[in-house]
């Protein structure tokens, strides 16, 4: 940021006040803003022609000053991504600079690459969650038609059983009235 006069009223104000500053001055007429900075930094009363002087002078320096912010801001981001840290500790953390920089700039805007981030990791987590309801439920119906092919082998054992019994009560090798017990034992109606 450019220096200002030394003899101006805001050359006691620090950076980040004169931001401050300028930016609750957009909301506010002239002398409003000026007695605000009185009461808030302790300056000297600025003339209205001094103020938007340096009004203008703030003005000049935004562009700048965003791009800054919102440098510092991706940085901050790019720094999140890296750590290890749960996709809701990042989602809170993306709304938080989002709202950050929404009051601090005044833009929306502005703030709208970090609400896009935190939606786009929200987003991704529902996804994840929802393919992991989706292969549990994948799970059960592979589970469900194990157990019905288990126990369709088994009745089909069972009835490959009762086949070869019948055969030998016909051919005469097994007693007729011993078949009617050991099929019933095979089909579980007799232990």
């Amino acid at each position: 940021m450019a220096k200002v006069r030394t003899d101006s009223w805001a050359s006691s104000l620090t950076e980040e006040q004169s931001w401050q500053l300028y930016y609750k001055a957009r909301g506010l007429r002239w002398n409003e803003a000026a007695d605000w900075a009185v009461k808030e930094f302790g300056v000297d009363a600025p003339s209205r022609t001094a103020f938007y002087a340096w009004l203008g002078h703030m003005r000049a320096e935004e562009s700048a000053h965003r791009l800054e912010q919102a440098a510092t801001a991706a940085a901050e981001a790019a720094a999140l991504a890296k750590t290890k840290t749960s996709d809701e500790a990042q989602i809170a953390a993306y709304k938080a600079m989002a709202t950050e920089l929404a009051l601090r700039t005044g833009s929306a805007k502005e703030a709208e690459k970090f609400i896009q981030m935190a939606a786009t990791l929200a987003d991704k987590r529902l996804k994840a969650a929802e393919l992991k309801l989706k292969d549990r439920a994948q799970q059960t119906k592979d589970e469900t038609l194990r157990l019905a092919r288990e126990k369709f082998e088994a009745a089909e054992k069972r009835l490959e059983r009762v086949a070869e019994i019948a055969d030998a009560a016909r051919g005469g090798k097994v007693d007729p009235a011993k078949v009617a017990d050991e099929i019933d034992r095979i089909l579980g109606r007799k232990k």
